[in-house]
């Protein structure tokens, strides 16, 4: 069997010319909400129509999209169509075409992305009324990369890293009491508003993998940094993660000088800086691979 997935939009022309090469046996059909403008489930309901008037008996299944300039939305409704396919009815990835001629310009692209990350079939429709052709329809030739490529533990790895909140260091300039010298206090703190980041310290504490093992000549090393080492390398030639080798701070600094019997000044002014520590971005394509491990699991 095969199955169509077609974004519509203002226009569902191109619907209907894609469907005249073949038989049609169930198609999605996935639209936007109703704006004060344009009346999209509207439109979805008269392409219905059309397509069952042309093709009785066909199964067709309207899906909204939450959010047509969101590149995730549509990518999220085209992978649980995919998954849900391929474990409920048996359907292979080269079973499904999609149609990514209709939609906003984010829709497009997101349904250009969603054939390639799973290997499906992928065509584009010309328009009848502008040129005379023999065929009208565009046939991508479409790789797939899929997350077969990702073992088990490079997949929670590179989910650890999507969903993990930013730990910022603030630095904090005191006087120690004993040496009436001043020293540097550090504190982490959560930023709630930076996801997709984690240091390396953090990640090895989530993994269970910090414990301190001796080399026996008196250096030690974590339990875990060689088999983590070799998982970030391999995501990130996947492109996956970035790898960076400072990590951004805040230090405080006093507005006035500390005397010696003071542990601390009263107010402080804040200074950006950076400090000398691995840690791991999640970039867009990493992100949706986490996003799509997980479906493909649900």
């Amino acid at each position: 069997m095969v199955v169509h997935i077609a974004v519509i939009g203002t226009e569902t022309a191109h619907v209907i010319e894609w469907l005249r090469s073949g038989s049609i046996e169930k198609i999605y059909l996935l639209h936007s909400k109703k704006t004060a403008e344009i009346d999209f489930p509207k439109k979805a309901r008269e392409l219905d129509k059309q397509i069952k008037k042309l093709y009785p008996g066909v199964e067709i299944i309207k899906r909204v999209i939450e959010n047509a300039f969101n590149l995730d939305d549509t990518q999220d409704a085209i992978s649980k169509i995919v998954y849900y396919e391929r474990k409920e009815n048996g359907v292979e990835n080269q079973e499904i075409v999609i149609n990514i001629t209709g939609g906003t310009a984010i829709q497009s692209a997101a349904a250009v992305l969603s054939a390639f990350k799973h290997g499906t079939k992928a065509d584009y429709i010309r328009n009848r009324k502008k040129e005379k052709l023999k065929n009208y329809i565009e046939k991508l030739p479409i790789p797939s990369i899929g997350i077969v490529n990702m073992n088990k533990t490079q997949q929670k790895v590179l989910q650890l890293i999507s969903e993990s909140r930013f730990v910022r260091q603030i630095v904090e300039k005191v006087m120690d009491v004993e040496t009436k010298k001043l020293k540097k206090n550090k504190k982490d703190v959560y930023d709630d508003k930076i996801t997709g980041k984690i240091t390396n310290i953090q990640l090895l504490k989530t993994m269970q993998l910090d414990e301190i093992i001796p080399y026996g000549d008196g250096r030690t090393h974590k339990k875990g940094t060689a088999k983590i080492g070799g998982i970030v390398k391999e995501l990130k030639n996947k492109g996956y993660i970035i790898i960076h080798h400072e990590i951004p701070a805040l230090e405080k600094i006093p507005l006035r000088k500390l005397t010696k019997n003071e542990p601390s000044g009263g107010r402080y002014d804040t200074k950006k800086i950076s400090i000398s520590q691995v840690m791991y971005e999640i970039t867009p394509a990493g992100r949706r691979q986490a996003k799509d491990a997980i479906m493909d699991k649900e």
